[in-house]
Formats: structure tokens, sequence, C-alpha cells
């Protein structure tokens, strides 16, 4: 089979084939990038915190004017809340007081708010009290180590039998790190199970969900490493892994499809791979620089918070991409001809020509475009209905786990 324009092969047709053919070099140098990136991330990584600011907007010019001309104005407030089960706070007067001067003595605070004389700060039985400290900044952004300052101020309350919780943004501080992977480890055994009943090839399965799980793992520390340097929310890496896992299992399977076609075909494994990457890889390449240009576009929006989640998934996009045009011709180049070996099934190929049943499908729609226009946007209407009730809201502290070492609800 001829895989060569008369002009000779391309760039890419040469990038996909020099791949498949030096492998272990495209594996190893992926294998560095994953240690490389990860080591640094451990090291000089930094957090995700929520910190939202509007510039441009009056209501942050207001805040702004605020810190810059009055004393303990401006900042981030954070409330702390006590709660006294044997009778009302204001019985704790000695202790509350010491409290407040604890933590106005604190580094990066700019004033504490005494509840007893704050209207509003005391709940109508008497019980429960918020004390409201102002940060210099998004305390979630601090060292965990400045909880302990802030447990030590507090301590004359704890002493006095009084329940101290920290509300959010402080709360996020004292809130342990979610493990949870669940989710992300539903969406990789379903993607198995599906790739195995459509291809029914072991590795053709395996191939698509580890180029895309080591892309992710590569844009994530990558991802750390900027968070040391700007400021980014606490939904980007979910975002981020969302977007590199979706898209490279799908930018890899476009490849892996490609190549099993043409190997049906009789194409020698190293040209195949090469044709491969001209072709799909290059289809991936235009979806992906899309798709990072649109993310890109979020960094317009003059929403600091906004246009880092459009970077975050913007990185994992591109990492995806470039795993997918050298890191899959690799392993497509080590799997050779043994890419349907192991299997559960008879492995099944894209299918070619009138036998499709999507050939048969487009061929349809085509003799009566204008039935199967107004039928598809008749569908679309229904489906968007329940767009006419939909209610939005701003995710709060009302979203974290009721339960906590130190974190309460913001009051």
């Amino acid at each position: 089979m001829n895989t060569q324009s008369a002009a000779g092969p391309g760039l890419l047709h040469r990038s996909g084939r020099w791949c498949a053919r030096h492998a272990w070099r495209v594996i190893a140098v992926w294998v560095l990038l994953l240690v490389g990136l990860g080591l640094a991330n451990h090291t000089w990584g930094g957090s995700f915190a929520d910190s939202f600011s509007l510039p441009g907007t009056s209501t942050q010019t207001g805040a702004d004017l605020l810190k810059a001309h009055t004393s303990g104005s401006g900042g981030t407030a954070a409330p702390i809340v006590i709660t006294s089960d044997g009778g009302p706070v204001a019985g704790h007067r000695e202790a509350i007081d010491a409290a407040v001067a604890n933590l106005g003595r604190l580094p990066d605070v700019l004033s504490v708010a005494d509840p007893l004389t704050t209207p509003g700060a005391v709940s109508a039985d008497g019980d429960t009290a918020r004390l409201t400290v102002r940060f210099s900044s998004n305390p979630a952004t601090f060292d965990p180590s400045y909880l302990a300052e802030v447990d030590t101020a507090v301590q004359p309350l704890r002493a006095d039998d009084v329940t101290v919780e920290y509300g959010a943004p402080l709360g996020e501080l004292a809130t342990p790190k979610s493990a949870d992977h669940t989710s992300e480890a539903i969406g990789l055994a379903v993607a198995v199970l599906v790739l195995l009943i459509g291809f029914g090839s072991i590795a053709a399965t395996g191939l698509p969900l580890l180029t895309a799980v080591i892309g992710l793992a590569v844009s994530l520390a990558g991802l750390g490493l900027l968070a040391g340097h700007f400021s980014f929310g606490q939904a980007s890496p979910t975002l981020a892994a969302m977007m590199g896992l979706g898209v490279g299992i799908d930018y890899a399977l476009f490849l892996a499809t490609r190549y099993r076609a043409l190997l049906h075909a009789g194409a020698e494994p190293a040209e195949a791979v090469g044709h491969t990457v001209a072709t799909s890889g290059r289809a991936v390449l235009v979806a992906a620089a899309t798709v990072a240009m649109a993310l890109g576009g979020l960094c317009v929006s003059g929403v600091g918070f906004i246009a880092t989640l459009g970077v975050a998934a913007g990185l994992s996009v591109v990492v995806a991409a470039a795993a997918t045009v050298t890191l899959t011709p690799a392993l497509l180049g080590l799997l050779g001809r043994r890419i349907d070996r192991l299997h559960v099934r008879t492995p099944v190929a894209e299918p070619t020509g009138e036998a499709d049943v999507w050939h048969r499908w487009a061929v349809r729609v085509s003799r009566r475009p204008w039935l199967f226009l107004v039928s598809g946007l008749l569908l679309l209407g229904v489906l968007s209905l329940p767009v006419a009730s939909l209610q939005l809201g701003h995710v709060d502290a009302g979203r974290s786990p009721s339960a906590g070492p130190t974190a309460a609800p913001t009051t």
C-alpha cells in the first residue's frame, strides 16, 4: 500500500515514523518528564485556593480604597464561630477578650471584630457568636503551619469550655485535602469496558488509556509548579484532569483506530504509523489548537480566577495532544503487528466502504437533508426545555463536609 504522496512524506509523516522506529527514546523522554516534573512539583509546587478578584468593577475598586485608606478594612474576611454549651457566650467575656487580642497580634491580620460589640454577631439565644477576622490576603493560601498560630490564639476560649470552629476561607486551610479519585477511577473503568467491547483488542484498548494517563500526570505536575507562582483556584486541577483525560483518550484513539486499519490493509508498521500521524495526527493537532485557543479566550474576561481555569484546562489539552503525536506513535511502533495478539473477542478494524452502517446513514441523511435538519432542531428544542427552569447559584462553604477538625459553615 502506498502511504506517501508523490512529493514524498511530510513533516508529520516523518516525525511519526521516527517515533515508531526510535520508540524507546521517545518513551524515555516522557518518563523523564513525568519523574522530573513530579519531583519538582513535590519540592517547589504550590497549592490551589480560591482567591476571587474582579478588577475594574466598582466592588473591587471600593475594596481597594478601603484597604488603602482605612485601618483594618479591606483584605479577606473569615468568620470564627464560637458556641457556649453552658449559657450565653457573654458569660465568657474574659476569654473572648483574650482571644480577640491574640488574634489581632497574628501576622497578616488586619482587624478582629469583637462579637459582643458587633451588631448581629450574636445569635438570638445568645449561645453562638461570630468573630470576624480580616486577613491581608486569602488565608486559604497561607502555609498550613499558620493554623497552629490561630489555634494558640483561640486557646483561651477552648480552655473556658467554648467550642471554636473556623469558617471559610480560613476553614479551607483547616480542612484536610481530599485524596478521593473515585470519579476518575470510574471514568477509566467505563472507558476500558467500552473500548474492549468496541475493539476486542487488549493492547488497542490499553494504549489510549496509558497515553492519556501519562499526559495527564505530566500536565498536573506542570500545573502544580505554576501554582507555586500564580494563584489557581481549587477547581483548576479537577477541570484539567477532566479535560486532559477526556481529550487524551479520544486523541490517542483516533491514531490507534487509523493504525489498525492501515495494518489490516497491508501497510508496513513504521510507515503505517507515519501515515497515521500525517492524517489522524493532523486532525488531533487542529482539534487541540482549537480547544486551547477557545480556553485561552477566558484570559480576556478580566476575571483572574476564570482566566486560571482556562490556563489549567488548556495546558492539559496541549500536553495531551503532544503525548498523542509522540508517545502514541512510539507505543504503536513497539507493538507493531502484535497490537491485536491479546484479545477478548475477535478484534475488529474500522469499517470502510458501503458496508459501514455510518456510511449508509450518511447517504440516507444526504438524500433528505431538510427532513433530518428539522427533526434534529426539534429534538434539540425538546432536550433544552429544562434550561427554562435552570437556577444558578454561587458555590460557597455550604458545599463543604459538615464534619471536620475545625471547619464551620459560613454564617
